[in-house]
């Protein structure tokens, strides 16, 4: 923000301009008057400079805006009212200097800014004639004279005046009392006051304290430092718009993806749809910036809240809404969203949104069958309307069973004995677990006794095989025919009986196979002779048990 202030060498300029012309009202020399050549050489040089500098500032304000940053375009538009204003007096002064210097030096002179290089500099009734005219006591008043020029210079200074006072009523050209302040206080510096006093204590106008008998050195010095300061002024007017831009920015600090989504309970073979967007939020918007009023009302034709509602509270931007749901059915979440913008005025951000509260629902079941069985892992699947897996505890009562496992809500159900069981599902709602729904109950059976399996044959009664076909028997094995569940059952050992010689033998096998010895023994039996396989131990889930012997029979 500029300060308003003028700087030490704008100081030197102004004492150095007040010095000479005291020495002129006490008539001093020609000589003397080259003291002004060098003030206005300086005043051109401070002018040019203001020039360069407003040039890059008005540069970089319209880049500015340019970049997409519209909420500055109201305060370069005012700047450039204001530029335009100050340039057409700035121009106008032009034609003063120039009208004085062609007068008084002659016509083909153009450069009013050399002094050093002119021959008039004493000439007093050339710009006398020309501002004042011949009676001072009711000075001329037509284009380019003084009183024509305090025209000028007071019109500009009240529609700027007049601009300030307009932007302070608009919200989006609002400025900060103390730039107005700065500024209207630099807008003094070109208001031309009567309250000036002559030699004798009259009170002088101010066109003939500044343009009557006055040198022609000292007038064209006098408009120079008019129009330094209408530059100065531009260079005021467009640091502040400019600064005041960017003051009241909405400063975002805190980014987070969030996904947006018309539901977020999707029946399988629906389609999932949902806006993965980039929310923006700031630290900087707290409850003195920013209030949620849950069920409040927004009267678009007032402008005003109709239901003031209920305030929630805020975290980093972010309004927090809680609440326990009872009653089943669509639940509408309205209110309004008040914003406290920068420059003070608050902003209405209405909001509608549904949602619906169901009774507690879940599934539970058992993936391979719809009973459990002792001794075996039993998959199982959970879920629960509208909670994640994650958020899901699976219990279980009776039957010595437990729960292992949970991945992607797939559990393992283990038994230790037959029964009934019981099995709940609990979801986490706000941090705790609740029940969903009431326990399930399953039976739980004990796995059926396998039953012999020999040479690919079930032993449901008595096989027969031809003597070729007993070389398929290399062993024994066990199935539980018509239970469809996985399960993992082996034969631990099992005695091979025969006839031989009339005498009955017997040969024990330590696995599932037949020994070497079994293996001879089987090839050598005869049409019409039997074998028997007894004693047999299976490993089970459950442990090992003896499963009801088998005898095949020889045929031709």
């Amino acid at each position: 923000m500029s300060s308003g202030k003028e700087t030490p060498r704008q100081k030197m300029i102004g004492m150095m301009y007040l010095v000479l012309t005291a020495l002129l009202a006490l008539n001093v020399s020609k000589q003397i008057l080259q003291g002004f050549v060098m003030v206005n050489e300086s005043v051109t040089k401070s002018k040019i400079i203001l020039d360069e500098n407003n040039f890059k500032v008005k540069k970089a304000f319209e880049d500015y805006v340019n970049a997409g940053n519209y909420e500055a375009k109201p305060y370069l538009i005012r700047a450039n009212e204001a530029q335009k204003s100050i340039r057409l007096v700035d121009s106008y002064i032009d034609s003063v200097k120039l009208l004085i210097v062609q007068k008084s030096e002659g016509p083909t002179k153009k450069d009013t800014s050399q002094l050093r290089f002119m021959e008039r500099l004493d000439d007093f009734d050339t710009p006398t004639h020309l501002m004042i005219g011949s009676d001072e006591a009711n000075p001329i008043d037509k284009r380019y004279s003084a009183k024509d020029l305090k025209l000028q210079l007071t019109n500009l200074h009240s529609n700027l005046y007049t601009m300030l006072d307009n932007m302070q009523k608009n919200a989006n050209t609002l400025l900060e009392k103390d730039d107005v302040t700065a500024i209207k206080q630099k807008l003094t510096s070109i208001k031309p006051l009567d309250n000036n006093s002559g030699e004798d204590g009259e009170n002088l106008s101010w066109e003939l304290k500044n343009f009557y008998h006055m040198p022609m050195a000292a007038v064209i010095t006098n408009l120079n430092k008019i129009q330094a300061d209408m530059k100065n002024l531009e260079s005021e007017f467009l640091h502040v718009f400019g600064a005041a831009s960017t003051k009241y920015l909405f400063k975002v600090n805190k980014l987070q993806a969030k996904v947006v989504a018309p539901s977020a309970y999707v029946l399988a073979g629906q389609s999932f749809k949902a806006d993965v967007v980039l929310s923006a939020s700031s630290t900087e918007l707290t409850s003195e910036r920013m209030k949620v009023l849950v069920g409040a009302t927004y009267d678009t034709l007032t402008k005003k809240l109709s239901v003031p509602g209920n305030s929630i509270s805020i975290a980093d931007g972010i309004g927090k809404y809680e609440t326990t749901t009872s009653a089943t059915g669509q639940k509408n979440l309205k209110g309004v969203v008040v914003y406290k913008n920068p420059k003070g005025f608050e902003e209405y951000y209405p909001f509608d949104y549904s949602y619906m509260v169901a009774p507690p629902f879940t599934a539970i079941a058992a993936d391979n069958m719809n009973v459990f069985y002792v001794g075996v892992d039993n998959p199982m699947s959970v879920s629960s309307a509208g909670f994640s897996p994650s958020d899901i505890k699976v219990s279980v009562v009776g039957c010595g069973a437990v729960i292992e496992g949970n991945t992607a809500g797939k559990y393992i159900l283990k038994a230790t004995s037959a029964g009934t069981c019981m099995v709940t599902v609990m979801a986490k709602v706000n941090g705790l677990y609740q029940q969903q729904g009431a326990p399930k109950k399953f039976r739980v059976k004990s796995i059926p006794p396998p039953v012999l399996k020999i040479g690919g044959k079930l032993a449901l009664g008595n096989l027969e095989f031809t003597r070729s076909g007993l070389s398929s028997i290399a062993g024994l094995a066990v199935e539980s025919p018509g239970f469809d569940f996985p399960v993992t059952m082996t034969v631990k050992s099992f005695d091979f009986t025969y006839f031989k010689g009339g005498e009955l033998k017997t040969i024990t096998c330590n696995s599932n196979n037949l020994s070497n010895e079994a293996k001879k023994a089987l090839s050598e039996l005869r049409i019409g002779q039997r074998a028997f396989f007894e004693n047999v131990k299976v490993q089970t889930p459950t442990g090992i048990i003896a499963v009801q012997m088998a005898q095949i029979k020889v045929r031709s």
